[in-house]
């Protein structure tokens, strides 16, 4: 059996409070490799119950570990959004957009003095330190510890959806959202936005053109995607989707 590699502890982050992580006793993280792209159970409760001790950007990230140790590899995206039906290309075109931006605020800092400051080479993100990766010219449902914010996703729903109940995004009510959400000269964050409430849509795909708040919600906390990949490898329209 090869032994698990110890949790390096995350480091002080003196902008923004230290995020707590409860670790089993294994010291490893909480949620296991069927929990993520690897061998995906298909099961929203139990990536949920796996992944409660985290805040919610960890918790959105969680499936693409699947060695479970808080890192996350160019390899894991790739394989993470192949799994999810992106497809070779743009798998390829997400790894160049998530790991190119996002690995440098995530490092760990040992107290290397200026050894702390140089990129990591393999452009490697530590799930621990995701909270840093908060970006402009977003819908505002993370705050800047990477917590959840209800109020603020509520408000997405009723200032920008087209639909009779308030309770769903169409593709359109996305781009009014980028739109009149995008900050001034942010072109990093205006692209980012774009790419993530792109991403989710296709990888939603709604028959009816809607992205149902659950659905979203499923994505935002990561619980749908083994939901999603497990019926991809059985050969299910992932479109098929229905929130328990």
């Amino acid at each position: 059996m090869v032994a698990k590699r110890p949790f390096r502890k995350i480091d002080f982050d003196p902008a923004f409070d230290n995020t707590k992580i409860e670790l089993g006793s294994d010291a490893s993280f909480p949620y296991r490799p069927e929990n993520t792209y690897k061998i995906p159970n298909g099961d929203m409760d139990d990536y949920r119950k796996r992944t409660e001790s985290l805040n919610h950007l960890q918790k959105h990230a969680a499936f693409f570990d699947a060695d479970c140790d808080g890192v996350i590899w160019p390899k894991d995206t790739f394989f993470g959004f192949l799994t999810l039906g992106f497809g070779f290309f743009l798998s390829a075109i997400a790894v160049l957009v998530v790991h190119g931006p996002f690995s440098y605020p995530t490092i760990p800092k040992r107290g290397d003095k200026w050894t702390d400051y140089l990129p990591d080479p393999y452009l490697r993100i530590w799930i621990a330190n995701l909270h840093r990766c908060k970006h402009g010219s977003d819908s505002e449902t993370f705050d800047r510890r990477g917590d959840f914010q209800a109020s603020k996703f509520d408000q997405v729903l009723e200032s920008y959806s087209s639909h009779y109940t308030k309770e769903a995004l169409s593709l359109s009510d996305g781009v009014k959202m980028i739109l009149t959400r995008r900050d001034l000269m942010d072109l990093f964050g205006i692209f980012a936005f774009i790419f993530e409430w792109g991403s989710t849509y296709m990888l939603l795909w709604p028959k009816d053109g809607y992205m149902k708040k659950d659905e979203i919600l499923g994505v935002l906390d990561g619980s749908i995607f083994p939901v999603i990949a497990q019926r991809n490898k059985a050969g299910t329209r992932a479109g098929a989707f229905v929130a328990k």
